[in-house]
């Protein structure tokens, strides 16, 4: 068997309100605050990408009083060495050469 429609009605409602509303505020405020103060944020930072900078940084320099002396001499592949480190000087043996070295 068939089934034939008899009778149809559109059930149409609509609902109406005023553009201001506390709704339309809130979506209104929760917009500005969405994307507004991540802009200021960028803008006051010095922009969004850095083009050029700059970093300076002094550094801290203080004197141990320890050398490594290696001088090469006119013959090839010759050369004399002094350190105040011990093991450096006797890994060196028949090259070491003590200078008279002074500081401060």
């Amino acid at each position: 068997m068939a089934v034939v429609e008899i009778y149809s009605h559109p059930v149409l409602h609509r609902y109406k309100t005023s553009i201001c509303t506390k709704a339309t505020i809130f979506v209104f405020a929760c917009f500005l605050l969405t994307f507004i103060p991540p802009l200021l944020v960028a803008y006051r930072s010095q922009g969004f990408w850095l083009r050029e900078t700059t970093y300076r940084e002094q550094p801290d320099v203080s004197f141990k009083h320890q050398i490594l002396l290696v001088v090469q001499t006119s013959q090839t592949g010759d050369y004399l060495a002094w350190s105040t480190y011990q093991n450096f000087n006797q890994l060196q043996q028949g090259r070491v050469r003590v200078p008279l070295v002074k500081s401060r």
